[in-house]
């Protein structure tokens, strides 16, 4: 509604249930509940690398269980980019702006128009899409498609990379659209300005800045940005370092030495004026009953990798504030379940790109991230509780049981092209072991297309309901209602295909048994 008049269709959503009251001394003394979600990743809408607009994925999810699951999660790749090189002034006449009157992100970082319109498209060609979010609450992630895809190394200082320097601009426009509905673990924004910069120095100045009241210690790192109406394109023929503002690529903070300045490492290159930004992070966590969620950011912090040294000890794709942060929370929490949201594959590799443009030394998962995977797993282990990963933008869903206690469950495409796992998977097997780095994992199930198929064949979207059974209805009286708890609450992972929404797989994972336990 604006000033009390309708706006637009109405949206009707509901709350979860409140544990203070439901709980009972005797039979569910926590107050648990019984909830479920939808996730799912990948919806791409152009017809020549997806379904198309009509996104019968969703159409399927408002049909099944708009009314049954409690709040979805995208895991990235909700948006793939079009209209990215809109002008500042079609998007100013659209939105009735005075072109001397332009907000400051737009006079800052103009390309965010572009990535702005973005999301307009989808929201109105998707009416699938957007009757879905007007009535399941949802939370989100990013992956690389929001941003700019195959956007690596925005955590690595010195890296010049047209995508990488993108990454601002692509989370501020994410924020506006879908991330101010997320938990944050810390609430700042992207700062963004325009620099001077001299060749051979490491001062940066702004003088509209105030360093000083930046809360630099709970912020990303700094990037010049690429400086061309292309800058958020995904085609290979933009990156070419030989176009963008001869000072862009990662920086680091090094100095606050007053308001206005900066020291900044390296040095710039050239004299001139450009745009810059320093990043928010972008992750979290929300409780719910007794399960424990982490929203991470895969692409913010992420240093560059080298796919021919997976296992280069240190490198990290979190970053390490949010490697401990992330450790942190999970050590204070005494939940019974963690569901840790990860965009990228955590066990498959991801090293192709489904038959179209690919990059050198392309890979997207956590399998060039062996030492920092490790220390994870090796961490979750300790808990005696179960974790599940729970990722997307692999073009097909898996369920991975990993340890007894660490599981993998991918979900997607909602829309897009399926990957070949035989190209563009490490030829893992449908279902089986599977050695990844040094560690071997079971595939309990996925998807699986066979390479013999057209591209525009592989068309087989699919998503996953997960039901957290706490407690059971056992009431004195036939249609009453008492909640009992669990001794061991159960999840049970639903995989359904996104046309029919037929179930095709599902896993029961249960809490452990004490060994005192009856």
């Amino acid at each position: 509604y604006l000033d009390g008049f309708p706006a637009g269709p109405e949206a009707l959503v509901k709350t979860l249930p409140d544990s203070a009251a439901l709980r009972d001394p005797t039979h569910n003394p926590r107050g648990l509940f019984n909830f479920s979600f939808a996730i799912g990743s990948c919806a791409n809408q152009n017809p020549l690398h997806g379904i198309g607009p009509s996104l019968p994925t969703y159409a399927t999810l408002l049909r099944q269980h708009a009314d049954s699951v409690d709040f979805q999660i995208m895991n990235g790749d909700w948006l793939y980019e079009e209209l990215r090189t809109t002008p500042v002034a079609d998007w100013a006449q659209r939105q009735a702006v005075d072109i001397a009157e332009l907000p400051k992100v737009v006079r800052d970082m103009p390309t965010i128009v572009g990535v702005w319109e973005n999301y307009r498209l989808y929201l109105d060609r998707g009416t699938n899409l957007s009757a879905w979010h007007r009535r399941v609450p949802g939370v989100f992630t990013f992956d690389d498609h929001e941003l700019v895809n195959d956007i690596w190394g925005a955590g690595t200082t010195g890296r010049r990379d047209r995508r990488a320097v993108f990454r601002d601009i692509g989370t501020r426009a994410w924020t506006d659209y879908l991330g101010w509905a997320n938990p944050a673990a810390f609430p700042h924004g992207v700062h963004h300005g325009r620099a001077t910069l001299a060749a051979g120095s490491d001062v940066l100045i702004d003088p509209e800045a105030d360093f000083k009241t930046l809360p630099l210690q709970e912020m990303l790192n700094l990037h010049v940005h690429w400086g061309t109406p292309e800058a958020g394109v995904n085609d290979l023929r933009f990156d070419d370092d030989a176009l963008g503002d001869p000072n862009a690529r990662v920086y680091e903070v090094v100095e606050v030495i007053d308001s206005h300045r900066l020291r900044i490492k390296p040095a710039a290159v050239a004299d001139g004026q450009a745009g810059y930004s320093i990043g928010r992070r972008s992750y979290g966590s929300f409780r719910i009953a007794n399960s424990e969620f982490f929203l991470l950011d895969t692409r913010g912090a992420r240093q560059m990798h080298d796919t021919s040294r997976p296992a280069q000890p240190g490198l990290t794709m979190l970053g390490d504030d949010q490697r401990e942060w992330l450790i942190g929370q999970m050590q204070a929490s005494d939940a019974d379940f963690f569901f840790v949201v990860s965009s990228v594959p955590f066990m498959i590799p991801h090293a192709g790109a489904g038959g179209f443009e690919a990059a050198a030394n392309k890979e997207e998962a956590w399998t060039a991230f062996l030492d920092e995977r490790e220390k994870l797993i090796g961490f979750w282990d300790t808990l005696d509780r179960p974790v599940f990963v729970m990722t997307g933008d692999l073009h097909n869903s898996f369920a991975i049981k990993i340890t007894d206690r660490v599981w993998e469950f991918c979900s997607g495409p909602h829309n897009s092209v399926n990957h070949v796992p035989s190209l563009d998977e490490a030829n893992r097997p449908a279902t089986g072991l599977f050695r990844s780095g040094s560690r071997t994992c079971d595939i309990r199930w996925s998807t699986y297309v066979l390479e013999d198929l057209p591209r525009l064949q592989r068309l087989y979207p699919h998503y996953l309901v997960v039901q957290v059974n706490n407690v059971f209805n056992m009431p004195q009286q036939l249609g009453g209602k008492r909640l009992v708890s669990y001794p061991h609450p159960q999840v049970i992972f639903q995989y359904h295909e996104g046309r029919t929404g037929k179930l095709v797989y599902a896993e029961s994972v249960v809490l452990p048994r004490k060994p005192d336990a009856h």
